[in-house]
């Protein structure tokens, strides 16, 4: 079977929700509201059990319904992008220092991964609004 446009398009998204997952990890310990950690962990965790199934789905050549894609595709650009911005606006705060020297971590290292992390989950965003477009397109 080749391999379409959409399909490439999925696993770019996956493999950029997976490292956002890894980095979320590796940046653990962030201070942020209830609200927000709900957020970034809902939309990292579920998109990653989403995307391995939309994936799987392409490669078996079962694609789902295209209503139902262009829906999650929203969804997880609208995810995605929020969270950024989140993680973004967190990382960016200085009273974020003293909370993690009291955790006993390096400041500057942590804040690298987060701010990576923050600046994937936005392009991770644009990518699935690609994804609406060419998925309208087909």
């Amino acid at each position: 079977m080749a391999l379409s446009r959409l399909s490439f398009i999925k696993l770019a998204e996956l493999v950029i929700t997976i490292t956002c997952m890894v980095l979320h990890y590796n940046s653990a310990g962030e201070n942020v509201d209830a609200h927000s950690a709900m957020l970034i962990n809902g939309v990292f965790v579920g998109f990653t059990i989403i995307l391995v199934a939309l994936f799987a789905g392409y490669l078996m050549n079962t694609p789902i319904n295209k209503r139902l894609d262009l829906f999650f595709s929203l969804v997880g650009a609208a995810g995605f992008i929020a969270s950024g911005i989140i993680i973004i606006n967190h990382w960016n705060d200085d009273s974020v220092s003293a909370v993690t020297e009291k955790l006993g971590f390096n400041r500057s290292d942590r804040k690298t991964l987060g701010l990576a992390k923050g600046g994937l989950a936005i392009v991770n965003g644009i990518l699935f609004l690609v994804d609406v477009v060419f998925t309208f397109r087909d």
